[in-house]
């Protein structure tokens, strides 16, 4: 049995080039600021490509391989992710106040691969949320949180347009309003540009994150913060569990007698039972 092997879901273009490389990086998540998984793809001639690994996780779950068993069931899922969201955190506190060279903002001390996003990021993208400045070969950038917000304004809007236009459950709920509200376009459109904000919202800080629904006409949203914060308890809480496991161990908890609850089909079973034989009686001489 192998556990050091790992079941990934590719589309089938990320693996037609024979001259492709995948590399797995950690890098910080742009929202939380903790450790994430993402894949680079590499093409020689070709610009490289950044995305974020999903996982999906449950237990006693294994593959099967060829030969072997691999007792690592999980399932990584690659999608393609905005560089741009990534970069985003070092852009405001490494060049806010003054125009340094792309190289020299995306550094991590803690996560030293953060230096491979200036493969993924070409100056044209960075251009969008930063004011650039060249001197001979250089390229300096400088945070401009006014293009910042009118890009993430327009992401979010073009989001919302794809959502209305997508095939599921989520656009049937959609269409079932529109047939119950003919009148009411503009909140149907309201809500899918909340809903686009949302997923935005997710790949940025919380700070951000309010600066761009008080951009796109939302009142403040406390909710981004609510979320932002079971998320960060519910990582304390399994980390808490893990440390509590390792150092004790649990017993299970019996009630009294008193406390327990003797449902009517188990009463029917223990009147039936009574006065008959144990099966193992049968065996005895």
């Amino acid at each position: 049995m192998s556990s050091n092997k790992f079941f990934f879901i590719f589309k089938d273009f990320m693996l037609e080039s024979d001259k492709a490389s995948l590399s797995i990086v950690s890098l910080r998540n742009p929202a939380t600021r903790n450790e994430s998984k993402y894949l680079i793809r590499r093409v020689p001639k070709q610009d490289a490509n950044l995305y974020e690994v999903n996982c999906f996780s449950e237990q006693h779950r294994s593959w099967f391989i060829n030969e072997t068993v691999c007792s690592n069931g999980k399932i990584f899922l690659p999608t393609p992710v905005d560089p741009l969201f990534l970069a985003l955190p070092y852009l405001v506190e490494n060049c806010s106040e003054r125009a340094v060279p792309l190289d020299q903002i995306l550094v991590d001390d803690k996560f030293p691969h953060t230096a491979s996003l200036t493969d993924v990021l070409s100056p044209a993208r960075v251009s969008l949320v930063a004011d650039e400045k060249r001197a001979g070969d250089i390229h300096a950038f400088q945070y401009n949180e006014t293009k910042t917000l009118r890009w993430l304004v327009g992401k979010c809007h073009r989001l919302s347009k794809a959502i209305g236009k997508q095939e599921g459950p989520a656009a049937r709920s959609l269409n079932y309003i529109k047939e119950e509200k003919e009148n009411e376009t503009e909140e149907d459109e309201r809500t899918t540009l909340h809903t686009a904000f949302g997923i935005v919202a997710d790949y940025l800080s919380l700070e951000v994150g309010r600066k761009l629904s008080t951009a796109l006409g939302f009142p403040e949203d406390e909710n981004i913060s609510k979320k932002r914060k079971s998320i960060v308890d519910l990582e304390s809480a399994v980390v808490k569990k893990i440390k509590k496991e390792d150092i004790h161990e649990t017993t299970p908890i019996k009630l009294p007698a008193s406390e327990k609850k003797v449902s009517a089909k188990a009463k029917a079973l223990a009147k039936a039972a009574s006065g008959s034989k144990s099966i193992s009686s049968f065996f005895k001489k």
